[in-house]
């Protein structure tokens, strides 16, 4: 939000966020200069940057580079931020604006955007070999039609909604085509809505933000302290947001019931119900809730004691919920494999690229093997490579198992085997068969530990094993990866060096692995 010259105005990422009533009044409490409450933002402030938002900058400019390299002079840009400059460009009729401006609406408080295109509606946008061009398709046009370019595969309600704002200031300007508006997606489709339903849609989001917006600007906190924990409750939009460090912080310095794994808003709203409402209170609660009954709440309150004892003493704890599932854990036998495997969804190829097959094996001591793509075609040899050496190693070792955490590897394997017409039927009897061993559901169902999550990063707390790759985290690896895509061509030694950054994250995932098996084994 911004207040300007005493008029209030909002933008699409104020909506996106607008499930987050903490986003809002947060916002609000910073544009009313509540004493106090911007030294905090300051000590906290993070601009918004992760490889998400870099790609889908770099998605936005390669469709203006290709729509400017198709259409020249019928594609301008406005010649500066202010909503008159591009509503001179669509006054003087130009077939796709760029980059524009818009501001006001129908609603009570203003709103500011940018769409990324605004097309003539005589115009269609349509992808042809040379990229995305936009194609005259009659004579007579009546007005535009709004375009946001967006990385993601699917055209998210969220998205829909951005595009029914800018198609709501254009009906009031008067410019607003009846032909469909929409997004151009990463994978190079064009999905098209109905203005009338795109804004209908987005008014009944928006009619929720003003109403917190205007809440909150009748009733402003006089001081730092009546504003209230300062903890954000939607934490999906985390990665577009400025503080996510602040609701961090204020996490802990409140005891939230946030920090505890596997309760939810739902589960938040039901235990305050009762008065329950820091990690402390809820591990020493005994009772039930209007929503959970008294064993749901007693699995919620073991997982807030063991986490609160880590809070108090440092000390990690675990306790065992379901032995069952730790004696199904197969015998160690010496064929077995423990894998991990390193996507990139943001690659160039549709539908991303499994860039990195790691595995170690253990019958000849631990060795890892690996299988590096830069390419369709690498990719599908890292996938038969590793199908190959599974099925050779299971006609050696018959009770093999291949372990790995959590469900990406399954599904990635089902895709690639689909992608490439390849050993289809050999993977859906290596799954049928239950060779592979998903440790991520066994230590779920089978165990309570003291830490706020249950990463395979969180779980290295309890069983003996130090990471000795500089790169710690998945989304690290992702950065990594970027770097020596960049490097590649330009700096091939720095690439090298940040492909062995890599292989050695990956060696340690996939170690990790075979640790917290032998680990869970002892229990």
């Amino acid at each position: 939000m911004k207040l300007r010259d005493g008029h209030w105005r909002f933008d699409s990422r104020d909506l996106m966020r607008a499930s987050c009533s903490h986003c809002t009044a947060l916002s609000v409490a910073r544009e009313l200069k509540i004493p106090g409450l911007q030294q905090l933002l300051d000590r906290f402030f993070e601009r918004p940057d992760n490889i998400a938002i870099r790609y889908g900058i770099r998605f936005e400019e390669a469709l203006e580079s290709e729509l400017l390299a198709t259409l020249g002079g019928d594609m301008q840009k406005p010649s500066s931020s202010d909503p008159a400059d591009t509503l001179s460009l669509m006054e003087q009729g130009v077939p796709v604006i760029y980059q524009g401006s818009l501001r006001g609406g129908s609603g009570g408080i203003e709103f500011s955007g940018r769409p990324d295109f605004l097309l003539r509606d005589d115009y269609i946008f349509e992808f042809l070999d040379v990229g995305l061009t936009a194609r005259k398709i009659h004579e007579d046009f009546s007005g535009y039609t709004a375009w946001d370019a967006k990385l993601s595969k699917t055209p998210k309600v969220d998205y829909q909604n951005q595009v029914g704002l800018y198609a709501d200031v254009l009906q009031v300007l008067g410019k607003c085509s009846q032909r469909p508006h929409g997004l151009i997606q990463g994978s190079r489709e064009i999905n098209q809505f109905d203005p009338e339903v795109l804004i209908a849609q987005m008014t009944d989001a928006r009619s929720k933000l003003l109403t917190s917006m205007q809440k909150s600007i009748d009733n402003p906190p006089q001081d730092l302290e009546v504003c209230g924990e300062l903890i954000c409750t939607a934490t999906s939009y985390c990665q577009i947001c400025e503080y996510p460090l602040l609701c961090a912080d204020q996490r802990m310095q409140h005891n939230s019931l946030q920090l505890v794994a596997g309760v939810f808003m739902s589960h938040i709203e039901s235990f305050r119900a009762v008065g329950v409402d820091t990690v402390r209170k809820l591990a020493n609660y005994k009772g039930s809730t209007d929503s959970l009954s008294h064993d749901q709440v007693a699995v919620m309150a073991k997982q807030a004691k063991l986490q609160q004892h880590f809070y108090d003493t440092g000390e990690n704890t675990w306790e065992v919920k379901d032995s069952s599932q730790l004696t199904s854990l197969p015998p160690e036998d010496p064929g077995d494999l423990f894998f991990d495997l390193e996507g990139f969804t943001f690659s160039e190829f549709a539908g991303g690229l499994e860039y990195l097959f790691g595995y170690v094996s253990i019958d000849k001591g631990e060795q890892f093997h690996w299988t590096w793509a830069d390419d369709r075609a690498q990719e599908q040899d890292s996938f038969e490579t590793f199908m190959r050496f599974t099925l050779d190693r299971l006609e050696q070792f018959p009770n093999m198992k291949i372990y790995h955490y959590a469900n990406y590897e399954q599904s990635a394997l089902k895709r690639l085997a689909k992608r490439f017409g390849s050993y289809e039927q050999e993977i859906e009897s290596l799954l049928a068969n239950e060779v592979f061993v998903d440790l991520y559901k066994i230590v779920k169902a089978s165990l309570i530990v003291s830490q706020d999550g249950y990463s395979i990063k969180k779980l290295e707390n309890f069983y003996s094993f130090d990471r000795s790759s500089d790169v710690k985290e998945a989304m690290s690896s992702l950065e990594y990866y970027d770097q020596y895509l960049t490097a590649l061509a330009a700096a091939p030694a720095q690439a090298e060096m940040l492909k062995r950054q890599v292989l050695s994250y990956n060696q340690d995932d996939c170690v990790s692995t075979l640790a917290l098996c032998r680990w869970l084994r002892t229990l």
